[in-house]
């Protein structure tokens, strides 16, 4: 069920100049046939191979760290060299098994990050690339999104308004929701440590130009427009839902390269600040048949009805973001009970994907509301 759509990226000799070879990449996780704690666990990465060739031709192995405290060095299953043999696409692979049910984050963390204008300082004091996702084990098998790189070129158009499609695809049809967020990078020398990279500016916050939006629902990412040219780094974060449930979220980072190209400019729009998603770092990794957690109307069109119902008396906090985090809504109930419910208004918000958060007893748990 995987399919890679091929980063297409042309870099310009004497235009923009490149010290090392890591593009980006994202790592995907899927079930074994048989095993509900057995996965297999693919790392795809993109290199830099005009510049980086060297570099490039002895990433045989790279370190994985599965979440439960083991690691392993995992070898390259394969390498597709693109564009015009400029970019390469590769892959390791291998299994791995979890000794229980629960959430588990898998990283890997790689030295020589391609310099981005929007990292400051990136080409002295370079941070690691760090690509993550965090997945829930259970008794239900689910893989993880393939993510899509357009077949579009990666090399954009300054002063031209660019629009890429970052669509991915999953093999069990849950709902997918997009965000922008920071690029990781190693925290400390602990190589299964990861944060975000503080100095990262979104593209077009460094300059304070124009508007830089991803779509929550679709993965569609417009620039609106680039006006200074160079190497951007970009992220995003994929959320997977079923029926409501977040069952993981994946970390892609991908190259976008400002070149003057031929064209009639664009009109620059008001400045927008970029609007940057959450990240996700543990799962409801349980599944408690004492709790029920309702919401309805589901879509909903003005008023939400939320009920938490628990065998035993609990306490319950609510909160509602929409699909970039931003907090729109936060409830806690004053007393400890077997039922909270509340009344949440959403007529006065914008059609699109929100998240109710409820917190019961120290324990997460998230719906997803579609506003009609």
């Amino acid at each position: 069920m995987r399919t890679f759509l091929l980063l297409s990226l042309l870099i310009l000799g004497g235009q923009v100049s490149y010290g090392t070879h890591l593009l980006g990449g994202y790592i995907q996780v899927k079930p074994i046939a048989g095993s509900s704690l057995t996965y297999e666990v693919t790392a795809t990465l993109y290199l830099n191979e005009r510049e980086g060739a060297t570099a490039a031709d002895n990433m045989n192995g790279i370190l994985l760290c599965f979440g439960d405290g083991q690691t392993q060095t995992v070898t390259r299953q394969s390498r597709l060299l693109v564009s015009n043999r400029e970019i390469s696409v590769n892959t390791y692979r291998m299994n791995h098994t979890y000794a229980g049910p629960g959430t588990y984050s898998v990283t890997t963390s790689l030295q020589n990050r391609t310099p981005s204008v929007n990292i400051p300082n990136s080409a002295t004091q370079q941070e690691s690339l760090t690509l993550r996702t965090t997945f829930l084990t259970n008794t239900t098998p689910n893989q993880t999104p393939a993510l899509a790189l357009t077949t579009a070129s990666f090399q954009i158009a300054a002063n031209q308004r660019t629009t890429l499609s970052l669509q991915a695809k999953d093999a069990e049809g849950d709902s997918l929701v997009y965000a922008l967020t920071r690029p990781l990078t190693i925290n400390t020398n602990d190589p299964c440590s990861f944060r975000s990279i503080g100095s990262y500016q979104f593209p077009n916050d460094l300059t304070r130009q124009g508007t830089f939006k991803l779509a929550s629902r679709t993965g569609e990412l417009t620039w609106d427009m680039p006006t200074q040219l160079g190497y951007f780094s970009v992220a995003i974060t994929v959320s997977e839902y079923r029926n409501g449930v977040l069952l993981s979220q994946t970390i892609e980072e991908i190259p976008l390269i400002v070149v003057d190209k031929p064209g009639t400019p664009g009109v620059l729009p008001p400045y927008e600040p970029a609007l940057e998603g959450a990240l996700v770092t543990a799962l409801s990794n349980y599944k408690d048949e004492d709790v029920s957690f309702t919401v309805f109307p589901n879509p909903v069109d003005d008023r939400l009805q939320v009920v938490v119902q628990t065998s035993q008396p609990s306490t319950v906090s609510l909160r509602l973001v929409d699909a970039n985090g931003r907090e729109l809504h936060r409830l806690a109930f004053n007393r400890v009970a077997r039922q909270h419910e509340q009344v949440i208004g959403m007529g006065s918000l914008a059609q699109g994907v929100y998240l109710i958060h409820a917190t019961i007893d120290g324990r997460s748990m998230v719906r997803k509301i579609i506003k009609k």
